[in-house]
């Protein structure tokens, strides 16, 4: 009989005097599922409460990471960066990596970006899902950004317009496509891609993550899903 699953609102400290929090859905497995949300994205997304409901059904505990949130000393959106999100992975898997015998990552959009960067050590495994690997370019594609040099900010248009930082822009800029393949040759962790047939990768039309599968430096599947959109929030892609 399997354990009755909890969920539990949760803060761990971060590198630079802040709070992480996120939430620990666990059925007291062995095994922990971090996952990482995309940019605009956080833990109450629907992408993001469909994982944690799926991967406690099937044995795994859990851990959707908020790498900005409303609750107290968290990052603001409109004031992290890259960096503070790579810092912030690393600071969770400090925290369970004695807590769980192996843990895995499942990184979805810019998170994927972020976890690429990091290129944990000691994880099991990295799914990335749909990864954002060439957002410059995928932002002049759309043409959805207004820059605001009085506030040292940028309005980011995805219907709903979201504020974020000039640090994070210009750090963006150092991790086009070319940096990201080369990112990847230092990865030696077993690697995935899950692509949709709406993908990002759309707007970068000199890329593919075909040429991924190249570049990794350790094992690498790529899966893709057909009918799927980047935002794997349809009801039809949830229940894949």
């Amino acid at each position: 009989m399997k354990d009755a699953m909890t969920e539990t609102l949760m803060s761990i400290d971060g590198h630079d005097n802040n709070l992480i929090w996120g939430r620990l859905c666990s059925v007291n497995s062995r095994r922990l599922i971090v996952h990482v949300h995309g940019l605009t994205h956080n833990i109450n997304h629907l992408l993001e409460v469909t994982a944690s409901e799926f991967f406690p059904d099937n044995g795994y505990d859990h851990y959707r990471i908020g790498l900005y949130d409303m609750m107290p000393k968290s990052r603001r959106l409109n004031s992290t960066t890259l960096a503070g999100h790579t810092k912030d992975i690393q600071s969770a898997l400090n925290y369970f990596c004695d807590k769980y015998d192996e843990i895995f990552i499942a990184a979805h959009s810019f998170g994927g970006l972020a976890t690429l960067i990091l290129n944990p050590k000691g994880v099991k495994a990295i799914s990335f899902w749909d990864p954002s690997l060439d957002v410059t370019n995928f932002w002049q594609a759309c043409d959805c950004l207004t820059h605001l040099p009085d506030r040292r900010q940028y309005h980011l248009d995805y219907g709903n317009v979201f504020v974020i930082s000039e640090a994070m822009v210009e750090e963006i800029k150092n991790y086009p496509d070319q940096k990201c393949l080369e990112l990847a040759a230092l990865v030696e962790t077993p690697t995935q891609f899950l692509i949709p047939q709406q993908s990002i990768f759309d707007a970068s039309p000199h890329t593919s993550p075909e040429n991924y599968a190249a570049a990794f430096g350790g094992v690498f599947d790529l899966q893709q899903l057909s009918g799927a959109t980047h935002l794997l929030a349809t009801k039809t892609e949830r229940e894949r």
